[in-house]
């Protein structure tokens, strides 16, 4: 659940910041890296990018290389990946709050595809209702 004072960045770093890191400290190309773990430099690169995930093969070879954890680098891309999700579900939230805004504002019956009149209020309960689900759902805890 996020909490009132909880950061959230509006920014996700992908692990492979933490990677490029990596290379550096041990004056490691991308090229070499590649040739160590048995890829092509693009996948490495596209790694580095955030646009390709590090996935438990990978974080094998990786721990191999620079004697970090193979956990490591799967923690490291599933908080990148839940980071992407979140900030995709706030954004969704945030567009969605000035359509409740108006609707209560403008009148308090909405008429349905059916033709029946629907009370605002329970459908801001329904509303609230998933909101409780989406932050039970920050709760919980990915295994990949």
């Amino acid at each position: 659940m996020i909490k009132e004072n909880q950061f959230m960045p509006d920014y996700a770093i992908p692990p492979g910041e933490t990677l490029v890191e990596e290379l550096e400290a041990k004056s490691m190309s991308q090229a070499e890296l590649a040739g160590l773990i048995g890829t092509s430099k693009e996948v490495i690169n596209e790694i580095i990018k955030g646009k390709t995930p590090i996935t438990a093969e990978m974080a094998l070879k990786l721990e191999q290389v620079f004697q970090l954890p193979s956990h490591f680098w799967v923690n490291l891309e599933q908080q990148y990946q839940e980071t992407l999700l979140q900030m995709q579900v706030n954004q969704a939230v945030n567009n969605t709050k000035p359509l409740f805004n108006e609707v209560i504002s403008s009148a308090r019956y909405l008429v349905n595809p059916s033709g029946h009149k629907t009370d605002v209020v329970l459908s801001l309960v329904v509303w609230n209702k998933l909101l409780s689900l989406l932050e039970k759902w920050d709760d919980r805890k990915v295994v990949q």
